[in-house]
């Protein structure tokens, strides 16, 4: 084609393709930030939405409404919250959904499905956590300061996942060990205490329930024995005896997340009788410690010692919780799957995990005490 026959073509091309007769217009959508599903007296579910204009935050202002409904399915508990409100209710793709912990101590699947069915229902950066107590409370809050209550809600977990205090999870990412007969998982569990929205720690689940909790002290080391750290994972300990009030009596320090080694080895014998080991070396920084004398060589290698030892015991805490709660979130199940195939057909796994001997052991070495050693 000449130069002149494709200038004479392309202005109707432009005037055919201008754009899909179908096209789902946003002018009218109203934005849901955030959700909340609890349980009510009558076994029905009771959804809350946080629910944003779009045209007004287009404008420069946030506002937001909050919303509750009830029904036999989350589908129908959603239709009845739009029969309340103007406009097409949206699902914003960086959203957060909260389940209280009474809904979650059900099978929390048939609460997921839907979400998952809905072909335009983001999944892959959508925060999901558990609320010790109604999880509507939180949401009708509102605001904290003056961020609106979703988005406070998803920058604080994103903020506690990089602090290694909560699990790093997305609703896209929940799905494969929640199907996995072999693998457990973990979520944020957080609870509002007055007016604060406060975190709980790490809620465990069984299968699909939710069936126990790590402390928030417990929960950065959980996080580093799970293989899944992220930037920054801070420690306190009392070293020392005496008062529990002397800060003297005790040492903050950072683990180097970059240089955390960590191996888990899964052993059956010929009795069938399963054993781990897990072991975790955890290079870290003092950032507090009045007693000093960090310059010494000693004082290191007796912290070396000490802190091992104490991390050693805060682990096999935490996989003693674990074990009760019934949480395989290490895959120990998934690894007997892939290796041990016949074994694990011959398994009751739910009554086993409980039997597994877990060897674990944490070697601190500190490799860096701040600039005043």
């Amino acid at each position: 084609m000449s130069k002149r026959g494709k200038i004479f073509v392309l202005p109707i091309l432009l005037m055919v393709m201008t754009g899909c007769w179908d096209q789902d217009s946003l002018k009218d959508a109203r934005l849901a930030n955030a959700s909340a599903y609890d349980i009510t007296s009558e076994g029905e579910i009771k959804q809350t939405l946080e629910i944003v204009d779009d045209s007004e935050s287009q404008q420069g202002t946030s506002g937001n409404e909050v919303h509750s409904g009830t029904g036999r399915s989350v589908r129908q508990s959603t239709d009845r919250i739009r029969a309340k409100v103007t406009g097409d209710i949206r699902f914003f793709k960086y959203g957060m959904i909260l389940y209280g912990n009474k809904l979650a101590q059900n099978d929390i699947y048939p609460y997921l499905d839907v979400l998952y069915r809905e072909p335009d229902y983001p999944t892959s950066h959508v925060k999901i956590a558990i609320v010790d107590g109604e999880a509507g409370d939180l949401l009708h809050q509102k605001r904290v300061g003056s961020i609106l209550i979703g988005e406070f809600i998803t920058k604080k977990i994103k903020s506690l996942e990089e602090l290694c205090i909560f699990p790093e999870m997305t609703l896209e990412t929940l799905l494969p060990p929640m199907l996995d007969p072999g693998q457990d998982f973990t979520l944020p569990y957080l609870f509002k205490n007055e007016e604060e929205i406060d975190a709980r720690g790490i809620a465990l689940f069984h299968g699909q329930r939710f069936s126990g909790s790590l402390n928030i002290e417990q929960a950065p080391l959980y996080v580093i024995m799970s293989g899944k750290w992220n930037k920054t994972a801070r420690f306190v300990k009392k070293i020392h005896p005496g008062p529990s009030n002397n800060p003297r009596n005790y040492i903050t320090y950072e683990a180097n997340t970059k240089k955390i080694k960590r191996k888990l080895a899964v052993k059956v014998a010929h009795d069938s009788q399963i054993d781990v080991n897990l072991h975790i070396e955890l290079p870290v920084t003092i950032v507090e410690y009045a007693m000093n004398h960090l310059q010494e060589k000693e004082t290191i290698e007796r912290l070396n010692r000490k802190l091992s030892d104490v991390m050693t015991q805060d682990a096999e805490l935490i996989i003693k919780t674990l074990q009760q709660s019934g949480c395989d979130s290490f895959g120990i199940g998934r690894h007997l799957i892939a290796h041990h195939p016949d074994l694990w057909k011959s398994l009751d796994w739910n009554q086993q995990y409980a039997q597994v001997r877990f060897h674990p052991e944490i070697k601190v070495t500190i490799v860096g005490s701040g600039v005043l050693n």
